[in-house]
């Protein structure tokens, strides 16, 4: 990844997290920006990256379930609530 695309992606967290008016400082925000910095050292492994991506990915969709006021729900929390569903 060239050095343009790592500080590019970590302005994209940065402008999301402004557009989604969530603190910078909240945990989901602090683990996204973590997530795309690493995603930004060199020699990350092609198989580390896409399991990172996919962190970020899931990670930034949290953060936008709580910019609407919706609870950050991860696949076990989605997993207990089909079970409620269900009974």
């Amino acid at each position: 990844m060239t050095r343009s695309v790592r500080v590019d992606l970590v302005a994209s967290v940065r402008g999301d997290l402004r557009r989604l008016g969530v603190d910078a400082k909240s945990t989901l925000a602090m683990a996204a920006l973590d997530i795309a910095v690493r995603l930004g050292v060199d020699g990350v492994r092609p198989t580390a990256a896409a399991m990172l991506h996919k962190e970020l990915r899931a990670t930034l969709e949290a953060l936008e379930r709580v910019a609407a006021g919706q609870p950050a729900e991860d696949a076990i929390d989605e997993l207990r609530t089909r079970r409620a569903n269900r009974a």
